[in-house]
């Protein structure tokens, strides 16, 4: 009997690590990292939860004590695994290098020159912190594809279980919190479990992506939501771009296209039938919180762009050099989208160039992948996309103390490995096509 894809991979996955793939550097460290941050919000009690909401308690009071623990065990691990690739990293990745040393050359210029925060010191050890465990995800992507594909996999099941439990133990509350887990943030690590396994297969599978997407919709992550979808659509389009406009495919899509414009107005007359449509709409807008006025300050488009205001207000206090790295940390502003951030942060000047590189960054991937059929690029380029959709809403955009943030850094960091050549033949060209079986098949040691 032949098992379903989606079994057998998974099936592989586990094989992998209990051969010994568990005994891996940067996978240790993904696992230490991302329980040691989600367990303070799984254990909490409805008491503290309360202070949370009413402000007594903050997010850096119930998780600040966890990263002392967590973002080592990450650098640690990530430190220990660049021995793969620190060289091929470095090579390969040169120019990037490069435009790293001079971009921080100028970012940390410009807080030494508008040193007027108090905290200006501590947002350059910062960045320079952040900027050191980006180099390390570069070195990352350039280790054996069996060793990256088992710290993939440890990330993701760490992540797996560790939202399982928070939904077991705290379940899912009228107020969206699953503990001390903030709903936003629990959405943001479904999002990137569905990543990782997208990357780790080279696929979207569908199990996962429900699974996930069913994750967010419980906390009502709108914008979480909208970006797991574009996910899954960009990966269905450029994936299969050529069966979609093959001349059979685009038969059977008339076809279809046809019973299904005879079926959905049968369908919608019959459903009323059937169902209570009123009730099913009204508990599907009440679970996204739709028509909720008291939903939360700065929740929605209207409250996100309440914020979006202080930008435009201090414009020109910050044209050239921004606030410093991570300025909402330290109350120097407040708006909440990851992209104003970029400009708040380091300036319209540095900001936009730093935007521009990331966004050119995501299409160049997402092309590379569709011109050479490997879709671990491809899935890359999307998240990189995808997460800047996501960060119109969100702010995190560079945070290793945040799970969403990091493992954004990671996609953002990967660089395509040098492959053999596309064959030649009868003057043509074929290029590999990597699937999800192949991706999980060890490779030969050739340290």
């Amino acid at each position: 009997m032949r098992l379903p894809v989606f079994v057998t991979e998974n099936l592989a996955i586990l094989r992998n690590l209990a051969k010994g793939g568990v005994f891996n550097a940067a996978g240790l460290g993904f696992a230490f990292y991302v329980t040691a941050i989600c367990y303070p919000g799984i254990k909490g009690t409805a008491a503290q939860l309360e202070e949370l909401r009413s402000g007594v308690l903050s997010q850096s009071d119930v998780g600040e004590s966890s990263l002392i623990i967590a973002v080592p065990a990450l650098l640690l691990g990530l430190l220990v695994f660049a021995r793969h690739g620190a060289y091929a990293a470095i090579y390969r990745t040169l120019p990037f290098m490069m435009f790293l040393l001079c971009y921080s050359g100028l970012i940390v210029l410009a807080s030494i020159v508008e040193a007027e925060y108090l905290q200006s010191s501590a947002q350059i050890v910062q960045y320079a912190v952040t900027v050191g465990a980006f180099i390390l995800c570069l070195c990352f992507w350039q280790a054996p594809p069996q060793d990256v594909d088992n710290a993939l996999a440890m990330g993701f099941l760490a992540l797996a279980a560790s939202l399982a439990t928070a939904a077991a133990v705290q379940g899912f509350h009228d107020y969206r919190w699953v503990g001390l887990i903030h709903p936003n943030h629990y959405a943001r690590y479904a999002y990137v479990a569905l990543i990782l396994h997208s990357v780790l297969v080279r696929r979207v599978s569908f199990p996962v992506f429900a699974a996930c997407f069913a994750a967010a919709y419980m906390v009502s992550a709108r914008t979480v939501m909208i970006g797991m979808v574009t996910f899954y659509l960009g990966y269905l389009a450029f994936a299969h771009h050529r069966s979609l406009f093959s001349r059979a495919q685009q038969i059977l899509s008339v076809r279809l296209l046809a019973v299904g414009m005879i079926t959905l107005p049968v369908m919608l007359i019959a459903l009323p039938l059937f169902f209570n449509t009123d009730r099913f709409v009204d508990k599907i807008t009440d679970d996204l919180a739709l028509f909720d006025p008291n939903r939360g300050v700065l929740s929605g488009f209207t409250g996100r762009t309440d914020s979006w205001n202080v930008f435009f207000d201090a414009v020109d206090e910050y044209v050239f050099f921004g606030y410093g790295f991570r300025s909402s940390r330290y109350g120097l502003h407040a708006v909440h989208s990851g992209i104003l951030s970029y400009f708040m942060d380091f300036g319209l000047i540095l900001g936009g160039l730093l935007l521009i590189v990331i966004a050119g960054r995501g299409v160049y991937l997402v092309w590379y992948g569709v011109r050479v059929q490997e879709f671990r690029t491809l899935l890359c380029g999307l998240v990189i996309v995808t997460s800047l959709l996501i960060q119109w809403f969100e702010p995190d955009n560079f945070n290793i103390g945040f799970i969403g943030a990091f493992f954004f850094m990671l996609c953002l960091a990967y660089t395509p490995r040098l492959s053999r050549r596309p064959e030649r033949k009868n003057s043509s060209h074929r290029t590999l096509a990597f699937t999800a079986q192949e991706s999980l098949r060890p490779e030969p040691d050739m340290r």
